[in-house]
């Protein structure tokens, strides 16, 4: 039988990849630096230049924007903007704020993801693994609390009244 927790470990593991080499630009874009000795790019057209249709996340993120719900308390997840390059803003309640550390969206073999790292007092290094249920209801997933050494799954509701 095959490992349950592999495909969760080879998620997370991808997820550090991603991250851990990238700074956020002034405007919240990923942004490398440049490779010691080499020339510098040239400059990255202003936004006003780049078709917004291109900078869009691809239809099956934009779905999963919303406020939702955890079914199983007062926990409130917030996916207000995604782009083309895998970045969601995200907001995470319980039910003051906690602090988001990184969140992303990606592909793989589970499908479209959205993965939020919190931060914060009580949550340290905490993520949620989530993908849209066929019913555009939900978001499922699991919730790894490495503090605790525990997975959890996991399941939001989507709120209807979202300002």
């Amino acid at each position: 039988m095959p490992n349950p927790r592999r495909p969760l470990a080879l998620l997370l593991v991808t997820f550090a990849a991603l991250v851990a080499g990238c700074s956020r630009d002034g405007e919240g874009r990923r942004a490398s630096a440049p490779a010691a000795g080499a020339p510098a790019a040239a400059k990255a057209p202003a936004k006003s230049e780049v078709p917004a249709a291109e900078m869009a996340a691809p239809a099956e993120v934009q779905r999963m924007l919303g406020r939702w719900l955890r079914s199983d308390g007062t926990y409130v997840l917030e996916l207000r903007g995604a782009d083309r390059s895998g970045i969601v803003q995200a907001a995470y309640f319980n039910p003051k704020s906690i602090n988001v550390s990184r969140s992303i969206w990606l592909r793989g073999a589970e499908g479209t993801q959205v993965v939020v790292e919190l931060n914060d007092t009580g949550y340290p290094g905490a993520t949620y693994v989530l993908g849209l249920a066929a019913d555009g209801d939900r978001l499922v997933g699991k919730y790894n609390q490495p503090q605790m050494g525990q997975s959890f799954d996991v399941e939001f509701i989507r709120q209807k009244k979202f300002p």
